[in-house]
């Protein structure tokens, strides 16, 4: 029996067009990823009692206790773990409508902190994913079409700026379920297999819950095919 994503037919070449490029995207995420992992680990090392991460304050031993294979481990994800704001349209447009007029005759600012550099590379990264395929801006970003818009129309100068300024909204996505970060982090630790798949798995749920949330109403049905393309890329 042939997979539905052999490559056969029409709808077949645009499965395998959209896997060859998210799985390029996906490399990507992982490298993203890790790096804000290791700004977890190094935020959970400090003894400071307010925290920008309530699920790195809950859990700041198993994240102090994480070795760099552990931390390799907990990066694989088929999509980008560090959230700007990628869900919020009203925020996105008034960005972008202050990049354009407020912005661009002004000389960008130099990234001099780890969060201002990790909000470069992630805004970054998302603004030449936008500009290449929107599609898979939304299955790496969980990013509504119209924020894909106001992203792809930014340019590279407003991209910095905006990026160095918005610095502190970055966040951890499901920092609103600690018990999934703590199974996450000591199946990452342990390390168990088996385990961090079904986590992984349970993952793209919320991610997929993510998308339905962002995607317009005719566009219900694309969650479940990026989940497919995920799991395929991965597989590659």
């Amino acid at each position: 029996m042939k997979d539905p994503g052999d490559g056969e037919g029409a709808d077949g070449q645009l499965l395998s067009q959209h896997r060859w490029k998210g799985a390029r995207s996906i490399g990507l995420a992982h490298q993203l990823n890790q790096q804000f992992i290791e700004l977890c680990c190094e935020l959970s090392l400090d003894g400071a009692s307010s925290h920008p991460f309530p699920v790195v304050a809950s859990y700041r031993n198993l994240w102090s206790e994480l070795d760099p294979p552990a931390r390799q481990r907990l990066s694989l994800f088929p999509f980008v773990i560090v959230d700007l704001r990628f869900g919020d349209v009203a925020w996105w447009r008034m960005a972008a409508t202050n990049g354009t007029h407020a912005r661009s005759h002004v000389n960008g600012a130099a990234p001099t902190t780890r969060w201002d550099w990790l909000a470069l590379e992630t805004l970054m990264f998302g603004w030449q994913v936008v500009r290449e395929d929107r599609s898979v801006a939304s299955m790496i970003f969980a990013m509504p079409p119209t924020v894909a818009d106001c992203i792809a129309a930014l340019t590279m100068q407003q991209v910095r700026t905006l990026a160095i300024e918005s610095a502190k909204s970055l966040r951890l996505r499901w920092d609103n379920h600690p018990r999934l970060w703590r199974e996450l982090l000591l199946a990452a630790r342990e390390p168990d297999a088996a385990a961090l798949e079904a986590l992984r798995r349970e993952a793209k749920l919320h991610f997929c819950g993510e998308l339905i949330h962002a995607q317009p109403a005719v566009g219900a049905p694309f969650p479940l095919i990026a989940e497919a393309r995920m799991d395929a890329a991965q597989e590659e």
